[in-house]
């Protein structure tokens, strides 16, 4: 059976949702980053670099990375159309991860870590307030794609949507009024309805179910 590490409020979520999504046979097993469970040696052992996601498969092979992760699924369960309909909105599908995986995560982590982006300590107020300012400015990004569907890729639900939704709590972690980006807002509302996206928000406790 495939095995999903997860955390709560990690990006994680993506890839326990989108396997619910796909009608996957599974077990999900909590790992507190916030406490350093990651970093204990029972973790380490299935994942070197101490982060979730990580999936691992019957014969002991894990792999790593959300955008992999969520591409492996589209891909291994081609019914539930995670990726799209066709090759080119595959591709499409797995550049929007790409992006939400090097640009709008990274913008985050500026904010809450910037001792990973720069040893000099004088320049972390500098590196918070960009990373914060690049942060807001990509989901409003985000909430004008959404203008005019109902999901990032268009009007099919894909692996992008729940990847999406990672940055919402953080949004509001960071302070930003995350509840102007009405159309963000609304797509958090109809992903949170969905009964598959559901079970694994539920058995996560994920703030998005009190947003």
């Amino acid at each position: 059976m495939l095995t999903i590490y997860y955390c709560p409020l990690a990006c994680s979520m993506a890839s326990h949702v989108a396997l619910e999504e796909a009608g996957a046979t599974f077990e999900a097993k909590k790992i507190n980053i916030f406490t350093g469970e990651n970093r204990k040696p029972d973790y380490l052992a299935i994942n070197p670099r101490g982060k979730v996601p990580a999936l691992r498969f019957d014969d002991g092979r894990v792999l790593l990375e959300s955008t992999a992760i969520l591409g492996w699924i589209g891909e291994t369960y081609p019914n539930a159309e995670l990726l799209g309909a066709d090759q080119l909105d595959h591709a499409r599908t797995i550049a929007m991860c790409a992006w939400l995986s090097s640009s709008v995560h990274p913008a985050f982590m500026q904010f809450v870590h910037p001792e990973r982006f720069s040893d000099d300590k004088a320049t972390h107020a500098a590196i918070k307030a960009h990373g914060k300012e690049s942060f807001w400015a990509y989901l409003r990004e985000i909430d004008q794609m959404l203008a005019h569907s109902q999901w990032v890729m268009g009007e099919h639900f894909t692996v992008a949507d729940p990847y999406t939704l990672v940055f919402y709590p953080w949004g509001k972690e960071l302070g930003l009024p995350i509840k102007e980006l009405k159309h963000l807002t609304a797509m958090k509302d109809r992903l949170i309805n969905r009964p598959a996206a559901r079970r694994a928000l539920e058995r996560e406790k994920s703030v998005l179910l009190k947003m």
